[in-house]
C-alpha cells in the first residue's frame, strides 16, 4: 500500500505503517478505493487490535503502538490475507471455480459498463477499458470494494451484507494534518462498549473465505447474524470470485506504473452467501419501523442529490420514536464524550460516503463532511424534534420562494 507522509512523500510500506505519526493518509487512484482502504484498516484493527476498555483506547489514541506491537497483533490473522498462491485467498471463493467463465478484471469496478452497455454502445460517460490490466494490489482492493458495496448483480449474484451501495459514516479529526492513525483509531470501538466473544480466526466465522462457501441456490441457505461472529460484518463476502494472477511485467492502468504481478481476468460464479435478517454494521446508519419491531432495520443508502444536511439527523442521531439508528462508531464517540468530555480535545467531524446505486447501475459516488456534536441519549430526541422542525420550515420556505420565481 502507498502512503502519503507529512512532508508530501509517497512511499510503499506495509500495513503496519498506519501507526506512523508521519503518515497522514493512503495514496490511491480512486475515491471509492479510499473508502474501502479506510474500512479495511478499521476492520483489521477492530479484529486484531481492539482496545479492552476506554483507558486502553485513550492510551493508543494519544500514543500509537510501535510497529512491532501492531505487527504481532496482525500476525494473528495474517494467514487470512494471502491474495495469491495456495490455500484460501483473501475475499475469494473457497472453491477455485475452475469451470467458471472468465471476465475482464474491469468488471470489479462498480461503475464499469456491463456487457449490455458495451454491446449497445451506451457507455457514454463511463467508458469501457478503464481498468483491464490491474496490479495485484489494485485488483485486491477493487475486489474488497465490490464485496463491501456489492449491488444487485442479477442471476443470483448477491448484494452486500448492508445491501447494495450502503452509506459509510466515520468519525474524523477536524484538521487534515491529523495522522492516519488518529483518523482510523477514532473509529475503533473498545470492548467494554461492544462486547463479543473471543473470535476464532480459522473456522470461517470471522473470515468467510477460510471455509467452504455457504451457497444460496435454494431457500433456507440464508446467512444470519447469529450464525457467525460479530466481527464477520467487516469481512462479509457475498460474491464468489477468483482472481487470475499473472506473474509478468506490465503497466497497471489505474496506477500508471510498471508492476510484476497483474490481473487481467477473474472467474465468477453466482449464488454466494445470501445475507438476510437483522445485521448491524458498525460503520453504517440504519432506519427501522418503530411500529413493527419484528422487521429488521435497513441500512441508509446514498440517494440522488448527495449527502446533505437534509439527512444529517439520520446519520448522527438515534431515535426509537422515529426509527433512526446512527452507526455504532458514532454512538461510541458519544459515549466517550459523555464520560470524558475533554478526551479528544476537540469536536470531530462526520465523514459520510458511498455509491448512489440504481440496482446494478452506479449513478454517482458521494463523499461529504458534516458537523458532529456530543449529544447524550437523553438529548437526542429533543435535538431531533428541533432539527425536524427546522427542516420542515426550510422545505416550506424553499417551495414558497419557488412559487414566486
Amino acid at each position: 500500500m502507498d502512503y502519503i507522509h507529512r512532508n508530501g512523500d509517497i512511499k510503499k510500506r506495509p500495513i503496519t505503517a498506519i501507526c506512523d505519526p508521519d503518515v497522514v493518509d493512503f495514496s490511491l487512484p480512486r475515491a471509492d478505493f479510499y473508502g474501502a482502504a479506510y474500512q479495511f484498516a478499521i476492520g483489521l484493527l477492530q479484529t486484531a487490535f481492539a482496545p479492552k476498555d476506554l483507558s486502553q483506547w485513550h492510551h493508543y489514541f494519544k500514543t500509537p503502538p510501535a510497529d512491532v506491537v501492531l505487527e504481532e497483533a496482525f500476525n494473528q490473522v495474517s494467514h487470512a490475507f494471502n491474495v495469491d498462491g495456495e490455500g484460501p485467498l483473501f475475499m475469494q471463493d473457497f472453491d477455485p471455480l475452475e469451470d467458471a467463465p472468465s471476465t475482464t478484471v474491469s468488471g470489479l469496478l462498480i461503475e464499469a459498463p456491463g456487457a449490455n452497455g458495451i454491446k449497445n454502445n451506451t457507455d457514454h460517460f463511463i467508458k469501457r477499458g478503464i481498468g483491464q490490466v490491474l496490479s495485484l494490489d489494485m485488483a485486491a482492493l477493487a475486489l474488497f470494494t465490490l464485496q463491501i458495496n456489492a449491488p444487485a448483480g442479477g442471476s443470483g449474484h448477491r448484494v452486500g451484507l448492508r445491501g447494495g451501495g450502503p452509506l459509510t459514516t466515520l468519525v474524523m479529526p477536524v484538521t487534515s494534518e491529523a495522522s492516519l492513525w488518529e483518523k482510523l483509531w477514532l473509529n475503533i470501538i473498545n470492548k467494554d462498549f461492544w462486547r463479543y466473544p473471543p473470535p476464532n480466526f480459522t473456522d470461517g466465522s470471522v473470515f468467510p473465505w477460510l471455509a467452504p462457501t455457504q451457497t444460496s441456490e435454494k431457500k433456507g441457505s440464508e446467512v444470519y447474524a447469529n450464525a457467525v461472529h460479530p466481527l464477520h460484518v467487516y469481512w462479509a463476502m457475498p460474491r464468489r470470485i477468483r482472481l487470475e494472477v499473472e506473474h509478468r511485467d506490465a503497466e497497471c492502468q489505474l496506477l500508471g506504473q510498471q508492476v510484476e504481478q497483474v490481473v487481467n481476468y477473474y472467474r465468477t460464479q453466482n449464488y454466494g452467501a445470501n445475507y438476510d435478517g437483522e445485521w448491524s454494521h458498525p460503520l453504517t446508519p440504519y432506519r427501522f419501523n418503530p411500529q413493527k419491531p419484528e422487521e429488521p432495520p435497513f441500512s441508509v443508502k446514498a440517494q440522488p442529490g448527495g449527502i446533505t444536511y437534509k439527512i444529517w439527523d439520520t446519520l448522527t442521531l438515534r431515535s426509537d420514536v422515529q426509527g433512526y439508528k446512527c452507526a455504532k462508531v458514532i454512538s461510541h464517540y458519544y459515549a466517550l464524550s459523555q464520560r470524558h468530555g475533554k478526551l479528544l480535545g476537540y469536536s470531530p467531524r462526520l465523514k459520510a460516503f458511498g455509491y448512489d446505486m440504481d440496482n446494478m447501475k452506479a449513478r454517482g459516488w458521494y463523499n461529504s463532511e458534516l458537523p458532529l456534536f456530543a449529544f447524550s441519549e437523553e438529548q437526542q430526541e429533543d435535538v431531533l424534534t428541533a432539527v425536524n422542525t427546522l427542516q420542515d420550515l426550510s422545505v416550506k420556505r424553499a417551495l414558497l420562494i419557488k412559487s414566486f420565481t
